[in-house]
């Protein structure tokens, strides 16, 4: 596969429930980098049911502001992700005559997977490397596609693509130092309304899986509740001090993990009960590391937390900045990681 040579990504736009963000991604000879980045919160986050399938939401006002804040972005090609709530993520046995796409009997399939009619939603698949006869299939709501793009064009860019969380999640941690192609590794996207963990192997996602109950909104809660702070503030709480917070001023370590407790070690259930089913399914082909995506990777304290009771490596993805005097004016990188996936689009053959 011919790879485009151009060094600069498009620009990504993550369109998230309670955030827009934005970023761009460059090749260097010391490996990808961010350019520019920048995250917008919603005024008011979209709750689950401001996600109907026919009545989409506009982002326009926070990409056009997302975009206000990033004073390098360059190109006019931009690529976006729909919230993955709004999303189907199914893995099925492929039909008989074995197409790809939107073919008839793919949708057919689908609809009896889902129990829900797919002739208002765009459908994309791809083969599950490690299982012979066994499709990855996304679908989404054709309104809300219809409605990120000319957004996003309201905003100045041609919206060339509409990714899924898998794939951009998947160039993310491909991109990270050390990674060996070859081998899997795996993404945790733990986000405010979601958990989602892929198997990846080559570049390409093949098992997801959702995490029952295990979305970060509920570490936030337990915090605000328990320690009665907004919670914004508990989410600045945990970024700053996390799983070691006894530098915070009248809240002890003992406090955070107690609270933190339940939880995390729902999680980490979820997390073993995924990786006792990936070992069966791919004949022992375990991820050598898992990369931390979303607000849960700023959790200060969780990579070590969880690597000791996974008995795998966990870490929050990192990725540098092109230019090092900026680093400190970007947002965490685990928080941009779907963002800088959709940037990284540009380098696939088209």
């Amino acid at each position: 596969m011919k790879l485009n040579t151009k060094k600069t990504g498009w620009v990504g736009f993550d369109i998230g429930a309670t955030s827009v963000k934005i970023a761009q991604v460059v090749r260097t000879e010391s490996g990808c980098r961010i350019r520019s980045a920048a995250i917008v919160r919603r005024t008011e986050r979209w709750a689950p049911g401001a996600l109907a399938d026919d009545r989409p939401q506009s982002s326009a006002d926070e990409i056009e502001s997302s975009a206000s804040l990033c004073d390098r972005l360059s190109g006019a090609s931009a690529a976006a992700m729909l919230p993955v709530a709004m999303c189907d993520l199914v893995q099925m046995d492929a039909p008989a005559a074995k197409r790809t796409g939107a073919a008839p009997d793919l949708l057919r399939a689908l609809e009896t997977e889902t129990h829900r009619p797919m002739r208002d939603r765009v459908v994309d698949s791809w083969p599950a490397p490690l299982q012979a006869g066994k499709l990855n299939v996304v679908a989404a709501p054709r309104a809300w596609s219809d409605q990120i793009s000319a957004d996003v064009a309201a905003a100045g860019w041609n919206c060339r693509v509409l990714d899924a969380l898998p794939w951009a999640l998947a160039r993310a941690a491909s991109m990270a130092e050390g990674v060996d192609p070859a081998k899997p590794i795996a993404a945790l996207d733990w986000a405010y309304g979601k958990g989602t963990i892929c198997l990846i192997l080559r570049g390409v996602p093949v098992l997801i899986r959702s995490l029952k109950d295990c979305a970060f909104q509920g570490v936030l809660d337990t915090i605000s509740h328990g320690l009665r702070l907004d919670e914004r503030d508990a989410e600045t709480l945990l970024q700053k001090y996390g799983l070691e917070a006894s530098g915070a001023a009248g809240v002890s370590a003992g406090v955070i993990n107690d609270l933190l407790d339940q939880p995390l070690n729902r999680l980490t259930v979820e997390l073993r009960r995924t990786l006792d089913y990936w070992r069966g399914v791919t004949r022992g082909q375990l991820p050598e590391q898992i990369f931390i995506f979303g607000g849960g990777g700023t959790l200060t304290g969780i990579g070590d937390r969880l690597s000791q009771q996974l008995g795998v490596r966990v870490a929050p993805w990192q990725l540098p900045a092109e230019d090092p005097a900026h680093s400190a004016h970007l947002p965490p990188a685990c928080l941009l990681g779907a963002a800088v996936g959709l940037s990284a689009v540009a380098w696939e053959a088209s």
